[in-house]
């Protein structure tokens, strides 16, 4: 266990959880407008030029076209970004959720070498928070709105590894006779685990990008379609 690789993985996940969002969904809806450009392009090209209007309609047709095709253009954009940064950030998360249950664990192996069944909760929860509280110190995150947020995702996150260690690790250790050592700690933590599985989510955002991209074709489609039912 790298307790400097941990600290660097996770101060890269929250340095890039905002600004690289921003950069994407701006990138992301850049490009709906773009593709909304060219399917505005492609119905006047194809459909709208064959037909004999008058010079008023067509424009009234295009401008209403134009929001059309760049307004769901933008929104599937950002809709895709969207997507795209859930299914990256988790993947990021559940690589490094593993090592850092792991340290957290030794952290309190350290602090309580040797204890029964019967310590208090409430010891536990201090040893844990203090635990995770200095690690999120050596992030050495800036100040700022960005800084803000991370704290509370990460604070979010150790609660969510603290009931697991709390409730499951001490559940598990309670089926020992007598007093529990360090190591019997180590085994519950491999014992219990944390079984996610990220495949199965990856293929989930997979499967919903492209009806995201279905449905897109779908509303760039309806235009074209009451042009030609007309």
């Amino acid at each position: 266990m790298n307790k400097e690789k941990i600290t660097n993985h996770w101060r890269i996940f929250f340095s890039d959880l905002l600004i690289g969002t921003f950069k994407k969904l701006i990138l992301f809806g850049f490009i709906g407008f773009i593709f909304g450009l060219i399917g505005l392009f492609l119905m006047n090209h194809f459909f709208i030029d064959e037909l004999e209007w008058s010079t008023w309609i067509v424009s009234l047709v295009l401008i209403l076209s134009f929001g059309w095709y760049t307004g769901f253009g933008i929104i599937f954009g950002l809709i895709a970004s969207i997507i795209q940064i859930t299914s990256k950030k988790i993947t990021e998360a559940l690589a490094g959720i593993h090592e850092l249950i792991d340290l957290l664990t030794h952290g309190v192996v350290e602090k309580i070498p040797r204890f029964n069944k019967n310590i208090p909760r409430n010891q536990l929860e201090d040893t844990f928070d203090g635990i995770g509280k200095n690690f999120l110190e050596q992030l050495r995150l800036k100040q700022g709105i960005t800084a803000f947020i991370s704290r509370i995702l990460f604070g979010t996150i150790l609660k969510v590894i603290k009931f697991f260690f709390l409730d499951n690790v001490v559940e598990e250790l309670s089926k020992k006779d007598g007093d529990i050592t360090s190591s019997d700690i180590e085994h519950a933590v491999r014992r219990v685990g944390v079984e996610m599985v990220t495949e199965p989510i990856l293929e989930k955002f997979l499967y919903i990008q492209i009806l995201n991209i279905f449905l897109l074709s779908i509303c760039f489609s309806i235009p074209i379609g009451i042009l030609i039912f007309f």
